[in-house]
């Protein structure tokens, strides 16, 4: 069995974080009985309900952190189950109909690429191009972006959608040829940095509305921040240097991180609201955050002189983690300036972390 220099040292095993991430990922969201009635209810009088959405982004960043550790890790005695793990999430959805209900499912892609890229089944390739169409099909405002909820006829387009949809478009685009793919994702992240940016701070607001252009949320939301950079990141990653729009992304994106590193904590961490310094830490921004960084480090991208502060928030974040699980989360977001400040374990903490953990594993 491979040895890691992480769990010799005393500190939590990523297996133990992996067999959570496997848990979670199977189970979550969990519906009360409760839950289930009043749904019922609100059916039968013809209410409108949410779906049963396990293909939401909370899944998606966990079977992405699984999926990252199983590319490190695919000559390791767990590697196996890992994989039948991932197999078993991604089976459920396609024999469900492989369903698109919002932008956020579109995260879900990331880690069904590496599956198809490992095991080459074509069913996979298939629920590929049914993410990918899902997209093209997507209504957008008149300068190309993504509407967040295009039902709700607001014409709000939301940071989160950024690393929500644009790390699946610019890596299938590069692994599967569609060029039209990789434009898609450069034309959200460009036409974000003109509209939806703070000017004074170099952060994002929340969002925008499309028409007004009125910008929504707090500046420097911790896990705004972070879905834009995992989302710009993600996208360079993939992106051709000759491609539309490379060269303006990694301007951006090096401004970006050297306006979020002035923010990191002392400790390595990052605040629920980067300039709320003496706030609650939250670990999924920190996560989120340091994953870009640790990731543009690998690719060039950024230069080493960004890798100590990257290190040491993942150090934070390291000793944070108890039983499998990384708690001081925000919990989840419900809309523009609604951050409910509850914190606990969430899979938005744990899957970004794992992801981060696997990339600067000595």
């Amino acid at each position: 069995m491979e040895k890691r220099q992480w769990e010799t040292k005393g500190g939590v095993g990523m297996l133990e974080m992996i067999r959570e991430a496997e848990r979670e990922l199977l189970s979550y969201p969990e519906w009360s009985s409760s839950y289930k009635a009043k749904r019922r209810i609100k059916m039968l009088m013809g209410k409108s309900v949410e779906p049963y959405d396990k293909f939401n982004w909370p899944n998606g960043l966990l079977a992405k952190g699984i999926a990252d550790y199983y590319k490190k890790h695919k000559n390791s005695d767990e590697a196996k189950e890992i994989l039948d793990c991932l197999k078993r999430y991604y089976d459920a959805w396609i024999q469900k109909g492989s369903r698109m209900y919002y932008l956020d499912n579109a995260f879900g892609g990331m880690a069904l690429m590496d599956l198809h890229q490992s095991v080459k089944d074509e069913r996979y390739k298939k629920a590929l191009e049914e993410i990918a169409q899902y997209l093209y099909r997507h209504e957008r405002d008149t300068e190309g972006s993504f509407f967040y909820r295009p039902a709700q006829k607001n014409g709000y387009i939301f940071v989160d959608g950024i690393g929500l949809t644009c790390p699946f478009l610019c890596r299938y685009g590069s692994i599967y040829g569609d060029k039209n793919a990789v434009h898609l994702a450069a034309v959200q992240i460009q036409n974000f940095i003109q509209y939806g940016m703070d000017g004074k701070t170099g952060l994002p607001y929340h969002g925008y509305e499309c028409e007004s252009g009125i910008k929504y949320g707090i500046i420097g939301w911790g896990r705004a921040v972070g879905w834009l950079m995992i989302g710009m990141a993600e996208s360079l990653a993939c992106m051709d240097a000759e491609s539309q729009g490379y060269e303006f992304i990694k301007q951006a994106y090096r401004h970006l991180v050297d306006k979020v590193e002035s923010y990191q904590l002392e400790s390595g961490l990052y605040s629920w609201q980067l300039m709320a310094k003496e706030g609650p830490v939250d670990t999924s921004a920190t996560a989120m955050i340091l994953y870009a960084i640790a990731l543009s480090l690998e690719t060039g991208i950024l230069i080493d002189i960004h890798r100590s502060r990257m290190l040491r928030g993942r150090d934070a974040l390291r000793n944070s983690v108890k039983d499998g699980k990384l708690g001081n989360c925000l919990a989840e977001c419900l809309g523009f300036s609604m951050y409910p400040q509850s914190y606990g374990a969430y899979p938005w903490s744990l899957g970004p972390a794992l992801s981060l953990f696997a990339l600067t594993e000595e």
